[in-house]
């Protein structure tokens, strides 16, 4: 055995070397920043390298250590396999191996020097990797730029001569040798043959496609070829349609041959369950202490793609022109426009045709079509046109990681950015919370309004740390929202009960207030300038306010405390309105008001949803101050009509179509709205909820915990410990500015004073004395004040 061994061993070495030097190199040739890895640990996700997940680990470690001078460990092991091969033996303690690890530090520290910045696969690996980065910038600091490029050439030559045992006047005739092989061989002459033949035989075909092209008869109106996809799409994703698309291109190749190897291919392609999502932009993955997730996080979608069927929208538009022509309605389809969920036909009318006779046909339309769904837009605005909305026989789901990998979503002019949906056209379309500056969503039982909430309150986990936003949840059907309650963004818990939803708006109505007086305090007027300026106090300063706000506390004028440290965005969902308004409608319905009247400018914006939109759910005072509005679809006209002050959404399919009225837009426009499973919203709630457990705000929880004492008082009692209606007095905090300067106050000099009516007076007269402003009742004497404090300060 010892002798066979020893016989075969230079063999098996060299094959050994071999295979890891090919393993290697297809390892790092196939290398994706977004396959497992140290870096990157995939939920799920199968690894795209070519070498599967150990090749994906190992091509990590080596770039993310050496950057392309990774390539030099592979030149190595088939140098060695060379070697080998030629017969010579293998000495692991040769010190060649040295040189080798040497010459990879030197060329990585190279590639950082002449290109420090410069990263590669998707921004993520620095040229010359994390070891040539460190190596470069320590010797820049002793030696300057200069030095250090003498230094590393230099040492590179040696290393060179080292490594291959050869002088630099034998290595440098080993080109001239090389080159005098190929032309022995004449490899250049047929290399340049086969490249001329190709390109000869690539310009007939194009010429053949051509004159077929000319011979089809040409189409009413223009169509593009374009898939129910973005436009930007990645090139694995246009690679595997175009091999999916073999058997339909393979009638115009030449070679029956090729046809027979394309088609054989083509059905193992179409087992690719999954496609991969590439992330257009370059979002931070940590902000501060805290760990943002990753777009592996959520699931890749499915890798089939619907395409656009040319014949049956032909087929739609000629039926549509004949149904309009038996109604007296001549004029002619201009274009279409195809989308993930329906068709749009721009129809131009004839001169003498009315709009709204064509509003009136939706009906007999959808019957002429076949159609599930027909709505006709009306005129399209800048055009001659009216538009007709028809739905596609398969609807293509737009899945919400494809919507959140856009350049558009981690826009910086986005503070609290929310994916809609894709456009009819199939353009995403994500908008600013923080413009809007509220929401308001209705869609009935099936219409797929939970996904979509859920969906925005991922996206804004994807974009905020607790740092920047809180959230407060109120879900009084329990379960909508139960999944996002272990998040550190929350300000309190999971709110289901409606006297208690009452109480947590209220505590925003308060939030909203001292944050107002805080902006007042430093000059500015929104949240962006407080934040801007309180970032940038000194440390002494920051000192100051923390001891003006702590003698106020122990003063007992808690509310003349203000805000000195950046605050967050406070984003309050409130899932079902309709459940809220049947049993604390006066007490929701007022602090929701003012909310949306005031809140905008310091940072707390409102999302507001219902399955029932009736008059008295979404009333004209809620609805007045919130001009961004989602209709899914509903019951009637009447529901379509109370959320968007038009008809239309009764005419949506299920499950995300919607209808999406932005500020200061005229018309509604139509999306299909994002699809978000389960799993993958856990997946994020997970991510958050490994780093931090939620801090909520003592104020609101004493709140909560005062109401919740048992006693089944309202929220509004005072005996509740909630925030009643009492301390919500608008003129509160004006009139104990001014009691704290008297020495004895009463009812009635405070009604004179601030010409209020006596019930009100009153009421602030014992909401003083529960804290300890002024003094018990002694007859019809007045109350002595006792935060003399004050007067004096």
């Amino acid at each position: 055995m010892n002798h066979f061994l020893k016989k075969f061993r230079q063999d098996v070495i060299a094959i050994s070397f071999l295979g890891l030097g090919l393993f290697l190199a297809l390892a790092l040739f196939s290398y994706n920043p977004f396959d497992p890895s140290m870096n990157s640990i995939g939920q799920g996700l199968k690894a795209t390298n070519y070498c599967g997940i150990v090749g994906s680990f190992l091509a990590d470690m080596l770039y993310q250590a050496f950057g392309l001078a990774a390539w030099v460990v592979v030149v190595s092991f088939l140098r060695i396999a060379y070697a080998s091969f030629q017969g010579e033996p293998l000495n692991l303690k040769n010190i060649r191996f040295v040189w080798a690890l040497l010459l990879i530090v030197n060329i990585a520290a190279l590639l950082s020097l002449y290109l420090p910045t410069t990263k590669v696969f998707k921004e993520q690996i620095y040229l010359g990797g994390l070891l040539g980065l460190g190596v470069s910038q320590a010797l820049m600091r002793a030696f300057n730029s200069i030095g250090v490029q003498v230094i590393l050439l230099s040492l590179m030559a040696v290393l060179i001569v080292f490594y291959f045992e050869k002088s630099l006047q034998e290595l440098s005739e080993t080109p001239r040798g090389f080159m005098a092989f190929l032309k022995k061989k004449k490899i250049m002459d047929k290399l340049a043959g086969f490249f001329a033949g190709m390109f000869v035989k690539e310009k007939k075909a194009k010429a053949k496609k051509l004159e077929a092209k000319d011979e089809k008869p040409k189409t009413v109106f223009p169509l593009s070829d374009k898939k129910f996809v973005g436009k930007d799409e990645e090139e694995e994703d246009e690679d595997l349609n175009a091999l999916l698309e073999a058997d339909a291109e393979a009638a115009e190749d030449e070679e029956e041959e090729e046809i027979e190897e394309e088609e054989e291919e083509t059905p193992a392609l179409k087992l690719a369950q999954k496609r991969k999502v590439v992330m257009k932009a370059k979002p931070p993955r940590r902000i501060e202490n805290w760990d943002m997730p990753k777009l592996a996080l959520l699931e890749d979608p499915p890798a089939s793609r619907i395409k656009i069927d040319k014949a049956e929208i032909q087929r739609k538009a000629d039926s549509l022109v004949e149904k309009l022509k038996n109604f007296s309605i001549e004029g002619s389809i201009q274009d279409a426009k195809p989308g993930p969920l329906v068709t749009m036909y721009e129809f131009k009318p004839n001169a003498d045709v009315k709009i709204s006779k064509i509003s009136e046909l939706e009906d007999d339309l959808s019957l002429a079509l076949s159609s599930e769904s027909v709505r006709v837009v009306g005129h399209i605005p800048g055009t001659d046109v009216v538009g007709i909305e028809t739905a596609n026989l398969k609807r293509e789901t737009v899945y919400y990681k494809d919507l959140i990998a856009e350049d558009q979503f981690w826009s910086e002019d986005l503070a609290l950015p929310m994916a809609v949906g894709r456009a009819v056209d199939g353009e995403p379309k994500v908008v600013d919370l923080r413009k809007m500056p509220h929401l308001l969503i209705a869609g009935t039982t099936g219409s797929g309004k939970s996904v979509f909430v859920g969906s925005i309150i991922t996206g804004l986990l994807f974009r905020h740390s607790p740092k920047t936003l809180r959230l407060v949840l109120i879900d009084p059907k329990m379960v909508d929202l139960a999944p996002f309650s272990t998040v550190p963004h929350l300000v309190l818990p999971h709110v289901t009960e409606p006297k208690k939803a009452a109480t947590a708006l209220k505590w925003a109505v308060r939030e909203m207030e001292k944050r107002y007086k805080s902006l007042s305090k430093f000059g500015v007027g929104k949240i962006e300038a407080f934040n801007e300026k309180t970032g940038g106090l000194s440390k002494a300063e920051i000192e100051e306010h923390e001891k003006i706000n702590l003698e106020l506390e122990e003063g007992k004028a808690k509310l003349e405390q203000y805000y000195y440290q950046p605050l967050p965005f406070i984003v309050i969902v409130v899932d079902e309105l309709a459940d809220l308004m049947i049993v604390e409608k006066q007490n929701i319905e007022e602090p929701i008001q003012r909310l949306t009247q005031k809140a905008r400018a310091c940072g707390i914006h409102l999302i507001v949803a219902t399955q029932s939109p009736r008059k008295d759910v979404v009333t004209g005072l809620i609805k007045t101050n919130i001009p961004g509005r989602v209709a899914l679809k509903v019951a009637s006209k009447m529901d379509s009509r109370i959320i968007i002050d038009d008809s239309g959404a009764e005419r949506l399919l299920p499950n995300g179509d919607m209808l999406f009225q932005a500020p200061g837009v005229g018309k509604p426009t139509r999306h299909h709205g994002p699809y978000l499973s389960d799993k993958e919203i856990g997946n994020v709630v997970k991510h958050w909820a490994a780093q931090a457990e939620p801090e909520y705000d003592p104020l609101a929880m004493k709140a909560l915990d005062g109401f919740a004492g048992g006693d089944g008082a309202e929220a509004g009692d005072s005996g509740g410990g909630g925030f009643g209606e009492e301390e919500y007095d608008e003129r509160y905090d004006e009139i104990l500015s001014w009691a704290s300067e008297q020495k004895e106050i009463s009812a009635s000099l405070i009604q004179r004073k601030f010409r209020l009516g006596y019930p009100r007076a009153a009421r602030l007269i014992e909401i003083f004395e529960k804290e300890g402003v002024v003094g018990p009742a002694n007859g019809s004497k007045p109350r002595q004040v006792l935060v003399s404090s004050f007067r004096e300060q």
